[in-house]
């Protein structure tokens, strides 16, 4: 019974790289759940099903440790290297972090410049401030005030 075994632990680990690795579904997923069920499948037809979901078992259990560890250890390689970004995001290179101003705007009032519709520009402290309504449209010239600041989409409601 070790090569139904083994089909169950390959297709297991060919789950885990289609969960942790590969994105999307199918290219090592479908493969890995027809492993398994073939597996199950031959261990259920010779010996049945309980003895089936205890060879299961037995593969995920090995199959478990050997996902983390090649997961651990595929950083290293070349091939982990194009999974993998090995980049940051600095301001030097362009890349800002949300306006810390925004957050100081919740519960300030301002007029709308254009129609929202649901999104749109208003005044804020002498500011132009891009807003977004909860799904609402406002018309031009409304007063609105700023219920909620979620990085860089600041929520308004209609006064």
């Amino acid at each position: 019974m070790w090569f139904p075994t083994l089909l169950i632990a390959l297709g297991f680990l060919l789950i885990f790289i289609e969960l942790l690795i590969l994105p999307g579904f199918g290219a090592a997923g479908v493969p890995g759940v027809v492993l398994v069920g073939s597996g199950l499948g031959i261990i259920w037809w010779n010996v049945g099903l309980y003895s089936a979901l205890i060879y299961g078992s037995i593969a995920l259990v090995f199959a478990i440790p050997i996902a983390i560890i090649s997961l651990s250890l595929i950083r290293e390689t070349p091939i982990g290297n194009v999974f993998i970004l090995k980049t940051s995001q600095n301001s030097n290179d362009g890349f800002q972090a949300m306006p810390q101003e925004l957050t100081t705007l919740i519960g300030k009032s301002g007029k709308t410049i254009t129609p929202l519709r649901p999104a749109g520009i208003a005044l804020i402290d002498g500011h132009r401030v891009d807003i977004v309504t909860r799904g609402e449209f406002v018309d031009k010239e409304t007063e609105i005030e700023v219920i909620l600041v979620e990085g860089n989409r600041v929520v308004v409601r209609s006064l």
